[in-house]
């Protein structure tokens, strides 16, 4: 829409406030009643189709402004500018998004996400129950007022294209990113990632912000979902759950609608809100000055640092006034006299004698004879016997501590090397179990129940298991006798080649996306009637590259397991479970790779990458 302008309707437009990849909302007045409200126009720019996306965005409009709820911003009026520009006329709220609070508060208290995810799923709820699915839910479309209370906004928005996906993908579900149409289920998934942010500060699956959009989209498909508890420990358990029962990647496992989600998120047990915070911080309010940066699950004003590093200085004082330390005898009458100390203290005990002391039995008498002070005044060597005592006794302290030094540093050795051979013994247990595993499959080659979906290009499928090695590698020089890797490598093949077609820009991704996932492909040009350049013939051969790789860490003492190609595309780290499982979670890998039902993920830590 041209700047000039300035009126919609009977609706005279004021400043923008806010806009996005669809549209701009500005502030306007309804003429005669002076009434304040909100005014959306969108883009018909990005529309393959305008005419057809106009008509659509006026039906689901229509269908929104019949939703009456607290919970949802109430759609006043709709109608189409002179130039053809859609708009519509909502209530103007005294708010911010939620997208602006967690850029200011990236981790929020647990009650707050207890409170506004359950106000949104009230309001979802409601929608739902009208047969209206919002479809595109994310943290910008959900409003939180200075009082707490949730809006939600932007309910069933087509799409401008048939193939466009939002430039923030990262809150859509696994159907949505797979071509399906959303339901409640869907939404219900939306709100669980948006969850899954307020409470670890980043989205479950990434951003185009910190990664590509083909590997955001692929993620939410395919990749294993992290607990928020496996980026922020103080996470409460059954909030954990909640979350996560929302991001199942089967719509079936997840809350059947938003009203369920809604009950469990109030019976959350939250971590209790400090006594002196308000309802809600002040960066809630519209006129609020920047927000302060709040301690990870706390809510309120945060204690004043100085406060609390003069506290800790303190403490630090007392413990260490408390060890009898001695005290610097050069220079301390002189400096005792000259500086007020900061608190009385007591005087410290002193563990040897200092170069100012001498032994009260040779100490001279108050008032000497003139003959002994002359006598005193002429110099002398210092007594004999005084100093062998004092060098004895030195001598003798140190003998015992460099004694009880080597006693703890055997000892802190016999430990160490007990703990690196308990580890090299358990990749010795792996590299036993693998080896087996290996033969026994290559003479079975049993079928693979699973299938490895490449986004956007197809589904290999019917694939069976070829041939397999184990290698390993040992620590070298350092200990030749254990081991410091353990892998299992396979070759899966199938009958059918996968065929697929890219544009010369999009083919480019594609050939990489194919090379790392480490897929044998050849291609061809294909040309129109004038031989121009119009697509790239992909086919992509039958055959899964996999790898099961174990390394130890005997700096740290732990270790970590490398799925490459086993639940999806792509690499997976994870934590084995403790030696006291045995070989119980081998088993259950076994599984795992196979394509089979397993408890490996439930037993083993999933290893949650740090945003680039």
């Amino acid at each position: 829409m041209s700047d000039a302008v300035r009126k919609l309707g009977r609706y005279v437009l004021g400043r923008e406030i806010g806009r996005g990849e669809r549209g701009a909302v500005f502030e306007a007045t309804e003429a005669g009643s002076g009434r304040l409200l909100a005014i959306k126009t969108f883009r018909t720019d990005l529309a393959a189709d305008p005419a057809h996306y106009v008509r659509k965005l006026g039906e689901s409009l229509l269908a929104t402004s019949s939703l009456q709820h607290p919970g949802i911003v109430r759609i006043i009026e709709q109608g189409v500018a002179d130039d053809g520009q859609p708009w519509a006329a909502v209530e103007r709220l005294d708010a911010r998004s939620l997208r602006q609070l967690l850029d200011a508060l990236p981790r929020m208290a647990f009650d707050w996400v207890r409170s506004i995810g359950s106000q949104a799923a009230d309001a979802l709820a409601h929608a739902h129950a009208a047969g209206v699915v919002h479809g595109g839910l994310k943290a910008s479309n959900i409003l939180v007022d200075g009082d707490g209370r949730v809006f939600v906004t932007d309910f069933a928005l087509p799409s401008p294209s048939p193939d466009a996906l939002p430039a923030m993908p990262q809150y859509l579900s696994p159907e949505q990113v797979q071509g399906l149409p959303p339901d409640a289920r869907s939404d219900v998934f939306s709100l669980g990632a948006i969850l899954f942010e307020m409470l670890a500060g980043r989205p479950p699956f990434g951003s185009p912000l910190t990664g590509s959009l083909s590997t955001v989209l692929e993620n939410i498909a395919y990749a294993p979902t992290p607990t928020p508890s496996a980026i922020d420990p103080d996470v409460p358990p059954d909030l954990d759950m909640v979350v996560m029962k929302a991001l199942a990647k089967s719509p079936i496992e997840r809350y059947a609608d938003a009203s369920a989600l809604a009950e469990a998120l109030r019976g959350v047990q939250a971590a209790p809100v400090a006594r002196d915070a308000d309802p809600l911080p002040d960066v809630l309010s519209v006129d609020a000055g920047p927000a302060p940066i709040l301690r990870r699950g706390q809510s309120g004003r945060p204690k004043a640092p100085v406060e609390d590093v003069l506290a800790e200085l303190a403490a630090d004082i007392d413990a260490f006034a408390a060890r009898g330390a001695p005290q610097p005898s050069i220079g301390q009458a002189a400096s005792a006299s000259a500086q007020r100390p900061l608190r009385e203290q007591a005087p410290p005990a002193v563990a040897f004698p200092t170069l100012h002391e001498v032994p009260a039995p040779l100490q001279a008498p108050p008032t000497p004879a003139p003959a002994v002070q002359r006598a005193a005044q002429a110099p002398a060597d210092p007594p004999a016997a005084a100093a062998s005592s004092l060098l004895a006794d030195l001598a003798g302290e140190a003998q015992r501590i460099r004694a009880h030094t080597a006693q703890m540093q055997r000892g802190e050795r016999a430990v160490r090397t007990e703990a690196e051979q308990a580890l090299s013994n358990r990749l010795l247990l792996v590299r036993d179990y693998f080896t087996q595993l290996s033969a026994q499959l290559n003479v079975i080659k049993p079928q693979v129940a699973r299938d490895y979906p490449l986004l956007g290009l197809g589904v290999l499928r019917g694939l069976a298991w070829q041939a397999s090695d184990v290698n390993t590698r040992n620590r070298g020089a350092e200990a030749p006798d254990q081991l410091v890797r353990v892998s299992l490598s396979w070759l899966l093949r199938g009958q059918a080649v996968l065929r697929c077609e890219r544009d010369p820009l999009a083919a480019d991704a594609l050939r990489l996306a194919l090379r790392e996932h480490g897929l044998r492909f050849e291609e061809q040009p294909a040309r129109d009637e004038l031989n121009r350049l119009r697509a790239q013939i992909f086919d992509v051969a039958p055959e899964v590259r996999g790898r099961v790789e174990l390394n130890a860490d005997y700096r740290t003492l732990t270790l970590r397991l490398t799925l490459q190609n086993v639940e999806r595309f792509g690499l997976v780290d994870y934590v084995p479970p403790a030696e006291d499982r045995g070989s119980e979670w081998l088993d259950e890998l076994v599984r795992l790779l196979l394509g089979q039902p397993s408890r490996f993920p439930t037993l083993a830590k999933l290893i949650v990458p740090s945003p680039m």
